[in-house]
């Protein structure tokens, strides 16, 4: 009986996922409507920066070499760093001079560097890169179209995966995978309604006098990207997508790496789901319909892809070894949930993966492919990383940024390889 239960529970919530992702799919194949007019605006730029040394020069570098736009100031933030990223500051600042400007700070966090920056920002529009991000020549341009329409409060920006010599090539290219159905899918379905719901740290735009209104980057999680824009949509601000707007950012090419920058994403987004959940449900309407999206998909449905790896086939063969009358349905129940399963894979993986053909191209990158390991990797991890969070929050103890080390590994200039990369 339970065992029965278990096992039709936990098909469900395979099929009701893969479910949920066609919708998404069919929404986001849709022509999104694109800015109305090209104006060349005025931007700052922060790059908050904490032991950035092996890639903050390069990212500077691709920001000032950025096309059709006014540069306010390029505002760089040190957040106590206790490497030479300091150092490469001022140098980036005599070569590029005055448009540049240096802030420094004790080590209090992203947040509090980024807001830091906004006090020296004196434009209506700025964007937000991250230190191991760059940007190519027409990113920024592109981001700032949006802003024609005066409910946009915010744009997220494409990020490709530009790492050029992975550790461990599976977990690359996991995360290459990965990147494209977040960009292509789950971004591209919620620009329809102008209801994106993460603006990356990596590469947004954003209003000002928005951002002022929500009272700048909240401060307290290991999320203020996804924290502001939820506040931003709190406060009836519009938030978008633009995938022409294209950035290759530095992601974690090993098991450990991964599995320490998903325990930081699974702490954040659930400690910001929290945090809004109840003026969010309090609004109610659509307000209270996208916290609980978000809430099931980032929070709870992760805890049980770990479980359902072991729990799922073992409840299956116990069925089918009770006897010939629960053949049938087992078998059943098992062909549908591996249809589809199987086909949302395909379809998704195919369409993610075309649409960030171009810009992949355009960088320079390798193709890649995706064997067993990188296919079944960061559902895995990304379960793990949510039970520990939920530990973690629930016992006071959320940690840190628990930051990366950087390899310096992505250069806009330099990727000309042609070929694959072999990922199993």
């Amino acid at each position: 009986m339970y065992v029965s239960i278990l096992f039709v529970v936990l098909s469900a919530l395979s099929v009701f996922s893969s479910v949920q992702g066609f919708v998404l799919l069919a929404v986001a194949r849709k022509p999104v409507r694109g800015p109305r007019e090209e104006l060349r605006r005025r931007v700052s730029v922060l790059v908050p920066c904490f032991n950035e040394e092996k890639v903050l020069r390069e990212t500077i570098d691709s920001i000032l070499a950025s096309r059709g736009v006014e540069f306010g100031r390029v505002i760089c933030v040190d957040d106590g760093s206790i490497d030479g990223t300091l150092e490469v500051m001022h140098e980036a600042q005599r070569r590029h001079g005055e448009v540049l400007l240096v802030l420094r700070q004790r080590n209090r966090g992203k947040a509090a560097a980024l807001n830091h920056a906004l006090t020296a920002v004196g434009t209506e529009f700025f964007a937000s890169v991250d230190a191991d991000t760059q940007l190519l020549p027409d990113t920024l341009a592109r981001l700032l179209e949006h802003f024609t329409d005066p409910r946009v409060a915010a744009v997220s920006g494409q990020m490709i995966v530009g790492n050029r010599h992975p550790a461990q090539d599976f977990v690359y290219a996991a995360q290459v995978r990965e990147y494209e159905s977040a960009n292509n899918i789950e971004r591209r379905a919620f620009a329809h309604g102008r209801r994106i719901t993460v603006i990356p740290g990596a590469i947004g735009a954003f209003r000002r006098s928005a951002v002022a209104e929500a009272g700048g980057y909240p401060e307290g999680t290991l999320a203020e990207d996804a924290h502001l824009t939820l506040a931003l949509l709190l406060n009836g601000h519009r938030t978008t997508h633009e995938a022409s707007s294209t950035v290759l950012t530095e992601a974690p090419d090993t098991m450990a790496g991964l599995r320490r920058q998903r325990v930081r994403w699974a702490t954040g987004k659930t400690q910001v789901l929290l945090r809004v959940a109840n003026p969010a449900l309090r609004r109610g309407g659509l307000a209270a319909a996208l916290w609980l999206y978000l809430m099931w998909n980032n929070s709870i449905l992760p805890l049980v892809w770990l479980p359902s790896a072991v729990l799922l086939p073992f409840s299956a063969v116990a069925l089918l070894t009770r006897g010939p009358e629960t053949v049938t349905w087992v078998a059943a129940v098992c062909v549908l949930t591996l249809a589809v399963n199987y086909g949302y894979f395909v379809a998704s993986r195919r369409y993610a993966r075309s649409i960030d053909a171009a810009g992949r191209a355009a960088a320079g990158l390798v193709e890649v492919r995706t064997g067993f390991r990188s296919t079944v990797v960061i559902p895995l991890v990304s379960s793990l990383a949510t039970w520990v969070a939920w530990a973690r929050i629930l016992t006071g103890r959320p940690g840190g940024w628990d930051k990366l080390d950087r390899s310096g590994d992505v250069r806009v200039q330099a990727f000309s390889a042609k070929g694959a990369l072999d990922a199993d």
